[in-house]
């Protein structure tokens, strides 16, 4: 038997949507605590009432996008780190090119096999290479904790300069 019929269609909605919000709650911590920032200073940097702040990062609600780009502002972080968009085809890694190659300037270098990009701004190169060796690295090691890719993932997200 299939336990989706035996579970009404709003409940696991509701189970999809707090799963997403947990992380969301624990995300909005991570890069407040990278900050070293209290509930009080990001209520304050962020404009957000401290009791509501708090909600969202005990997962009791979920913020709108309009203050969650006040939180990301105030963490000086993208917002993108909040939002959890899936990449399931090619078009949407054409969608992500597009909008990085617009954004930034892009170097393509074009092989038979393979396509390689990099940037002309050498800070996002550099990030990028420490981003990939950690990475790499990290899917070498069998036993994982906190690992060296997150902790270089969310240092990485703190460095918030601007592309032009």
């Amino acid at each position: 038997m299939n336990i989706a019929t035996l579970i009404p269609n709003d409940l696991i909605l509701e189970l999809i949507f707090s799963i997403e919000r947990s992380n969301l709650a624990r995300t909005i911590k991570k890069y407040r605590k990278a900050r070293k920032l209290t509930m009080e200073q990001l209520s304050e940097k962020s404009g957000i009432n401290l009791s509501t702040l708090k909600k969202y990062e005990t997962d009791n609600r979920n913020p709108k996008l309009e203050q969650l780009s006040k939180i990301a502002e105030a963490l000086e972080v993208s917002v993108f780190e909040f939002l959890d968009i899936e990449v399931n085809s090619v078009n949407d890694i054409i969608s992500l090119v597009n909008k990085m190659n617009i954004a930034t300037d892009i170097d393509w270098d074009i092989d038979n096999d393979k396509v390689c990009i990099s940037f002309k701004n050498k800070e996002i190169n550099n990030c990028l290479k420490e981003y990939a060796v950690d990475y790499k690295k990290d899917n070498i090691l069998i036993k994982k904790t906190e690992t060296n890719y997150e902790s270089t993932l969310t240092r990485l997200m703190l460095i918030n300069d601007k592309l032009r």
